[in-house]
């Protein structure tokens, strides 16, 4: 039997294995619980710029909207996904707006008792496995109701692919938070319990950024911290940037005064720890973002960074077969290509190997591996990424 060559370059699909997320892509997710046992699913909407793919894949944000509201599209022109018209301010993310039963997200006290952090672990799973999508840079952004999903998130979900949580005008609450940890609820959220059921102690992941946005004069959100209309207790939002910095191991205090950035009516402060691994950034906008705060996520995204391209041929360099394979992986490289790095990394992101292609043709013994979706990154800026199955 001839050698398939099944190589999933994040510019197209050659195989059965291989999918590209479109527009048009069906993601349908569909959660039971106690109030709804014939079960809810999702609506999903999807936008992926226009152009090449850039090396590695499109970065993803997944955008959680407010209580209330839901997430639509408006494909023609810019792209109005999600509260506060986020299409605009990341053109070079995928965007994913799923919307939550009623139109709200599970904290606490809302129309919604979902299990919407699981939900949120299965669209993560889902699109790690498209070849246009970076698994690596998958983040969560959410305004109001939907950036409290985004703390849960934060302190909840295990998956590396996450590396960026940002929670617009809704900071940690003592749900989340209290007696020196970070907290999930065990099983269903319920308001009539202590802290809504949030009783089991959790670990967060260290690895990934954090971004919160918060407004002085928020008239929903208390800045200072205390009781507040949605039914929960607030930190302080300086405090709960601080929290999660200490944490993520930052030993200093606490800051008291930060950088000014913008002008006028969208000055905004930046409180930055771990050289920008979390930062809080204060404004006067309300319960919204303001441009300055619109702009600065952009920049925090690092969104449409130029990426020097390799020469197009070099593409062309790279055969990696078996694939599916069930024990040995070949990876065949042209002469450019020698000497780079490699990495083998699983669908969560997490690294397994990383190696030199010191010649044209290497082996590597898969055997160990547990049968599924991998991916192998070849080079270090210039990086290709293969997509491996092992049966």
């Amino acid at each position: 039997m001839n050698k398939l060559l099944f190589v999933a370059l994040i510019f197209f699909s050659l195989n059965g294995f291989c999918q590209v997320l479109t527009n048009s892509t069906n993601i349908s997710i569909t959660k039971t619980w106690a109030t709804q046992p014939s079960g809810y699913t999702y609506p999903v909407t999807i936008f992926v710029p226009t152009g090449a793919v850039p090396q590695g894949g499109f970065p993803v944000c997944i955008l959680l909207h407010g209580n209330g509201s839901q997430n639509l599209a408006q494909l023609a022109g810019p792209p109005m996904i999600g509260q506060g018209q986020f299409g605009s301010v990341l053109p070079c993310h995928i965007l994913v707006a799923p919307t939550g039963f009623e139109n709200s997200w599970n904290i606490c006290s809302e129309n919604s008792d979902a299990p919407d952090v699981e939900m949120i672990n299965d669209l993560v799973n889902n699109l790690q496995g498209y070849t246009n999508v970076n698994p690596n840079k998958i983040r969560i952004l959410g305004t109001s109701n939907g950036a409290a999903l985004a703390n849960r998130i934060f302190i909840e979900n295990t998956n590396a692919g996450i590396d960026i949580v940002c929670a617009v005008v809704s900071h940690l609450n003592d749900f989340q938070y209290h007696s020196g940890n970070f907290y999930k609820p065990n099983g269903a959220t319920n308001p009539n319990t202590s802290f809504c059921g949030y009783n089991v102690v959790a670990s967060p992941l260290t690895t990934r950024k954090y971004l919160s946005i918060s407004n002085t004069n928020d008239p929903i959100i208390p800045y200072l911290g205390g009781t507040s209309a949605v039914g929960a207790n607030f930190l302080p939002a300086e405090t709960a940037a601080f929290t999660l910095a200490t944490y993520k191991g930052y030993t200093g205090n606490m800051l008291t005064s930060g950088t000014t950035i913008g002008s006028a009516s969208t000055l905004i402060t930046e409180y930055s720890y771990l050289s920008g691994d979390v930062v809080h950034i204060k404004g006067s906008a309300g319960h919204q973002a303001n441009a300055t705060q619109k702009n600065y996520i952009a920049n925090y995204f690092s969104d449409c960074d130029v990426v020097t391209e390799i020469e197009k041929d070099d593409f062309l360099e790279i055969e990696v077969y078996p694939n599916p394979s069930h024990d040995v992986l070949t990876i065949k490289v042209g002469e450019s290509l020698v000497a780079t790095d490699y990495v083998l990394y699983d669908n969560l992101g997490r690294t397994l190997w990383v190696g030199k292609l010191n010649l044209q043709t290497t082996h590597i013994d898969i055997n160990g591996l547990s049968k599924g979706v991998y991916f192998l990154s070849v080079g270090e800026n210039l990086k290709k990424v293969v997509k491996v199955v092992k049966k």
